[in-house]
């Protein structure tokens, strides 16, 4: 009996597949693309998550206060308005706010995911309130409330051998975050500095520190899997100011 038979006989044996039912393909597609989209959103608040944690968004006090509406226009005014509405709701860190400075823009840039956005901004009974747009707001136009996460105080962690800090100044806000989607971004502690330059292994990168926030920040895609980064910070003729050590937050 040769091959080609043998091969025959096989195939006439074989059972017949069942006819394709369209609408079972569809619904089966649908749930797929549903679930793959499921994944990808619960993975994003998870990076979200990991950045709130670092900055201790949403650590609450028990301190009641009023405070001052402040007249601006854009994404300050959002950044405004939610920061007093969040410190008007009772039992939260923006409690005891007083007058609200105008918000600051520290850093905008885009990332794989879409715009990563950071205003912070003080108030006069001292505290230290910001904004946050994690790849939910397109970078045009004002965010909406839904696209800003928020807060006022809380703690921040620096690394694993660091205790946790309670945020006093702005300059403590900000960070290095490695988490599939690396990021670096803060204000630079040298009022002077006009350019901070970023390294480690396979990075070596010049960014810009804004005039009026000091505030500096990039996607870094190249820094993938590296623990930690260098930045120094130079002022206009190229002098260096310092340096500091930024650590990727672990778990």
């Amino acid at each position: 009996m040769t091959t080609d038979h043998v091969t025959a006989r096989i195939a006439a044996l074989s059972p017949a597949p069942p006819p394709l039912d369209p609408d079972w393909a569809e619904v089966t597609l649908a749930r797929i693309l549903r679930e793959d989209r499921v994944a990808q959103a619960q993975q994003r608040r998870r990076r979200r998550a990991r950045r709130r944690a670092a900055l201790g968004l949403g650590a609450a006090l028990s301190v009641v206060g009023t405070t001052t509406a402040v007249a601006l226009g854009g994404p300050a005014e959002v950044v405004s308005s939610v920061i007093e509405d969040f410190a008007r709701q009772p039992n939260t860190t923006g409690n005891g706010l007083g007058e609200l400075d105008e918000p600051a823009l520290v850093t905008q840039f885009d990332t794989d995911r879409g715009v990563f956005a950071f205003w912070v901004a003080t108030s006069s009974t001292g505290k230290v309130c910001y904004a946050m747009s994690d790849g939910t707001w397109d970078g045009t136009g004002t965010p909406t409330k839904k696209e800003l996460e928020y807060g006022c105080g809380g703690v921040v962690w620096a690394g694993d051998d660091v205790p946790p800090q309670e945020v006093t100044s702005p300059l403590q806000l900000g960070g290095y975050f490695t988490d599939s989607e690396p990021l670096v971004y803060g204000i630079s502690p040298w009022p002077t500095a006009s350019q901070v330059r970023v390294q480690a292994a396979g990075v070596d990168r010049t960014l810009e520190v804004r005039a009026d926030s000091h505030g500096y920040g990039a996607a870094l895609p190249e820094a993938a899997g590296v623990p930690q980064v260098t930045l120094t910070f130079l002022d206009a003729e190229g002098q260096v100011l310092g340096s500091q050590v930024k650590v990727a937050p672990v778990g």
